[in-house]
């Protein structure tokens, strides 16, 4: 995940938590803009377009808890990171139920932060890639010119259709859709052939070699279905 020209929000009432995550962003070119106090960054937040916003929870006007709760409820889905001294199993529940979608404790490391940033980037984008592609019965992949037609139940490679069998094309859609997770046998056969199903386990092998065949076929070298050693499968695109 690239940081640069992202925009950031901190709302944290220490200065110095400031200086120290715009040093740490300087190389990125990152915007970060900085309130220090719960009421102002609400209505920053609330008014202004950010991909990400770092939350302190002990502020003056309104406690982050509140501005996390109250962005939600606006209809806000900026990512939100909490930050706090707080290290209580319930301060982190409560945040997450909140809406937020991850908590880094004080004092903290610009190296942890700057991995949680870019996991929780990360994980919204993937998202929203989803949400888009749900909303449009397709999930198109453009970074290797790829394209799944879910309703039409096909897929095209630069322009080219590949003919893929249904259980294969179950399979592929189904790593497709939870990208960069990785499913052991027995998981993928739950979710393609059911729940119940007593085939066995190296169908998945036999379905994922018969893919990778027909992709590769079509011009596709470095397809995006990768084997998990120890686990299983995944659908990554590299790079």
């Amino acid at each position: 995940m690239n940081l640069n020209d992202k925009k950031f929000l901190l709302i944290e009432d220490d200065e110095n938590i400031f200086e120290l995550i715009a040093a740490m962003l300087e190389t990125y070119n990152t915007e970060i803009v900085f309130r220090a106090d719960g009421k102002s960054g609400y209505n920053e937040a609330l008014n202004e377009d950010y991909d990400l916003i770092l939350l302190d929870i002990m502020l003056p006007k309104m406690d982050g808890w509140e501005v996390c709760k109250q962005l939600k409820e606006k209809g806000v889905n900026t990512p939100i990171i909490m930050l706090t001294a707080k290290v209580e199993e319930t301060d982190k529940v409560l945040g997450l139920e909140m809406g937020a979608d991850d908590y880094v404790t004080k004092p903290f490391s610009p190296r942890e932060l700057r991995a949680r940033i870019k996991a929780v980037l990360r994980r919204f984008e993937k998202t929203k890639k989803i949400n888009e592609n749900n909303n449009s019965n397709k999930y198109t992949f453009p970074e290797i010119n790829l394209v799944i037609n879910y309703k039409g139940k096909s897929i095209v490679y630069n322009g080219i259709n590949i003919n893929l069998a249904p259980k294969e094309f179950e399979l592929f859609t189904f790593l497709a859709q939870n990208q960069e997770t990785a499913f052991t046998r027995k998981e993928l056969m739950e979710q393609v052939w059911g729940e119940n199903h007593s085939k066995e386990m190296r169908t998945i092998d036999e379905h994922i070699k018969r893919i990778r065949r027909k992709l590769k076929n079509n011009g596709m070298e470095n397809t995006p279905l990768k084997t998990v050693w120890g686990t299983g499968y995944k659908f990554e695109i590299e790079g």
